[in-house]
């Protein structure tokens, strides 16, 4: 492919001096060649700083203090002078072809606006781990977003964006506080979203950022708020009239009764249904139906086993409840279980 389309790569680091080299140099290393890589280093406190200068003459780099992973963005796109926009997180990192093979999709459908692909999910130290999504929505979701507020995308690492629409939606808001959550919310709105099912980058999983897990019911809360918000903010901008009712999101009900701490059948019967109509809607495999169907039913019957499904997802959580053995190296918001 003659790389005639610039590439803007977008690494936003805090404290992941210890990956951030494997991240910085699988952007350098990409068989596409038209690439400018920007480093937001966003108040790190350990040796990233020097990591990041080390590459001076390679990329464009960004000190800042600790602002948040909008702001981050937000001072890397200030930079970005490429046509296409793709982001990494400091501990993931992309596989060779990755850029070749977005430039190409966005090449061979001009209607794209925003790209989703696959990932292969690695440990602390790069072993490869289990299942990784491969299901993603394509084409015009902005009926899912106002039925459903959700539709199937990738992570951040995951996600890349044509910039003359970027520029419609910048610049990134405070909140949500995930940025990702913002752009995919807002985005599909201008033109349709694309995905590639190979797995393109690498993510890390480790410790806190066991990102989609975690137990921080206000956090979950929260997002799915702001990302109801941003729907129906992009709608009114567009003169829209129709809006997201979040009473329709199953997400919201499920841990909103984690929230009150009171638990029933007809409001899991409830759930129930709206996930299996918005399975349908979303043509989402019967196993990630399945997976979400427990996990929103049993929040909805048992705020204290919805906590157990929260922090150790379906899997662990069934074999946490037959053995009593909290899964090893988790860290999240919550003390630990006792088995019931």
């Amino acid at each position: 492919m003659k790389p005639s389309i610039l590439v803007s790569v977008i690494i936003s680091n805090y404290n992941y001096g210890r990956f951030i080299t494997e991240a910085i140099e699988s952007v350098l290393n990409q068989r596409y060649s038209n690439v400018e890589l920007i480093v937001v280093d966003d108040g790190s406190t350990d040796n990233s700083r020097d990591i990041i200068q080390s590459y001076s003459h390679r990329l464009i780099s960004v000190f800042q203090a600790n602002s948040g992973q909008g702001a981050a963005f937000n001072a890397g796109l200030a930079q970005a002078s490429g046509d296409i926009i793709c982001f990494l997180d400091a501990d993931d990192y992309y596989r060779p072809d990755k850029l070749e093979k977005v430039v190409a999709a966005f090449e061979t459908h001009p209607e794209w606006v925003q790209i989703s692909h696959g990932r292969t999910s690695i440990d602390k130290d790069g072993n490869i781990m289990g299942r990784d999504p491969t299901f993603f929505n394509q084409g015009n979701v902005q009926p899912l977003l106002l039925k459903w507020g959700r539709y199937a995308w990738a992570i951040t690492s995951a996600l890349c964006y044509r910039r003359t629409i970027l520029d419609k939606v910048l610049p990134i808001p405070p909140r949500p506080r995930a940025a990702d959550t913002y752009l995919t919310a807002t985005v599909p709105f201008y033109g349709q979203v694309g995905m590639i099912g190979e797995p393109l980058m690498f993510y890390r999983k480790h410790g806190k950022n066991r990102r989609g897990q975690t137990d921080n019911i206000a956090y979950i809360l929260e997002q799915r708020k702001d990302t109801a918000d941003c729907i129906n903010q992009t709608a009114l901008t567009l003169s829209q009239t129709e809006k997201f009712d979040i009473s329709r999101d199953a997400d919201f009900r499920s841990i909103s009764t984690l929230q009150t701490g009171r638990g029933s059948l007809q409001e899991a019967l409830t759930i129930l249904w709206l996930t299996l109509n918005e399975a349908r809607d979303l043509g989402q495999p019967t196993k990630d139906t399945l997976e979400r169907i427990l996990r929103r039913c049993i929040c909805a019957l048992s705020p204290e086993d919805g906590i157990a499904i929260l922090r150790f997802g379906p899997k662990r959580y069934i074999r946490f409840k037959l053995t009593g053995k909290q899964p090893e190296n988790f860290e999240l918001s919550h003390q630990p279980l006792v088995k019931s």
